[in-house]
């Protein structure tokens, strides 16, 4: 029974598409571009899926859909059975909550206003606890992310930014939530400090045992972390497998390149790329002139190994 409840998913992202309208002056057509096509991916127990994309990806994107900031035009996202885009918005409200998010950028995560004390409290209050309820969990909250407890009395911008990432942390799991939502957790970081907040990551994942869901551009910090990770180009998964096969035996000519250079290139923006071809198209040194002009089907090679090229068609 336990392994069931393990291995059931707490959230299962189905065929989601997100489209936005462009427009390039006053009186031209508005056209449609497609963020994320077909996505689709699930997380279960504790396990932390990664996902791997440059800019324009469709990554963060991704994210706002399954907070509710953006609206699909298509597909499911559940968490814990329970449609999200689905039910009435009190409902969606009260499971999110189930959600924690720790965004790329502290300064812009926080109030500057609020000491760090409040600023931890804020899903506590929203959660309807009393004032002695939170006073009594913030101690344990402070501690759990490596700060001494004095921090409580501190604004943003007495702390370092790591210092403030760990504060946003602590907020994130302040309501013990089902799935933590991890937007470039490490990005704004230095390299000694990035460090420290993926040791941290993994602890508290061990401690609190919440599913994670972890978007970056660097396939390094994502090694780290994940169990199991997507690779995303244009709005599309190129390649879904657990972290070990994934980085051991790269099958996409794109994932390969990552792999080989760990470090993620920028590439340009999703609406720069011809949408009825392979967006690796232009770049791939493999490729079938004929064959990749078209997108190929995301197809399995066993079991939760998925890969979207001619090459395995």
């Amino acid at each position: 029974m336990l392994e069931e409840a393990l291995a059931k998913p707490v959230l299962r992202v189905c065929d989601i598409w997100v489209e936005y309208s462009l427009s390039s002056g006053l009186l031209s057509k508005k056209k449609k571009i497609y963020a994320l096509r077909g996505v689709s991916f699930d997380v279960s127990g504790s396990e932390v899926f990664g996902i791997v994309g440059a800019s324009g990806s469709g990554k963060s994107t991704l994210l706002k859909a399954i907070m509710g900031f953006v609206s699909p035009s298509s597909g499911s996202i559940e968490i814990d059975d329970v449609d999200i885009l689905k039910v009435d918005r009190e409902t969606r409200k009260n499971i999110l909550r189930k959600m924690g998010y720790v965004s790329q950028n502290p300064l812009a995560a926080v109030n500057p206003r609020f000491k760090v004390g409040d600023i931890v409290a804020e899903p506590l209050k929203a959660a309807g606890l009393s004032r002695k309820e939170i006073t009594k969990m913030l101690p344990t909250l402070i501690e759990s992310v490596d700060l001494p407890l004095d921090v409580v009395d501190l604004l943003p911008h007495e702390l370092s930014l790591g210092m403030l990432q760990r504060v946003v942390i602590a907020r994130a799991i302040a309501t013990k939530p089902r799935i933590l939502l991890l937007d470039e957790p490490t990005s704004a970081l230095d390299t000694v400090t990035q460090s420290h907040i993926v040791v941290l990551l993994k602890e508290l994942k061990d401690l609190f045992g919440f599913a994670s869901v972890l978007v970056s551009h660097d396939l390094k910090v994502v090694s780290h972390l994940a169990d199991r990770l997507a690779i995303l180009m244009a709005g599309l998964v190129l390649e879904e497998g657990t972290t070990y096969d994934v980085l051991r035996n790269p099958l996409h000519p794109y994932t390969r390149e990552l792999v080989d250079s760990i470090k993620l290139k920028e590439v340009k923006e999703v609406f720069t790329i011809d949408p009825r071809t392979c967006p690796f198209y232009a770049h791939c040194y493999l490729r079938l002139e004929d064959r990749c002009r078209r997108i190929p089907p995301l197809i399995e090679l066993g079991r939760r190994r998925k890969v979207r090229c001619w090459l395995y068609s």
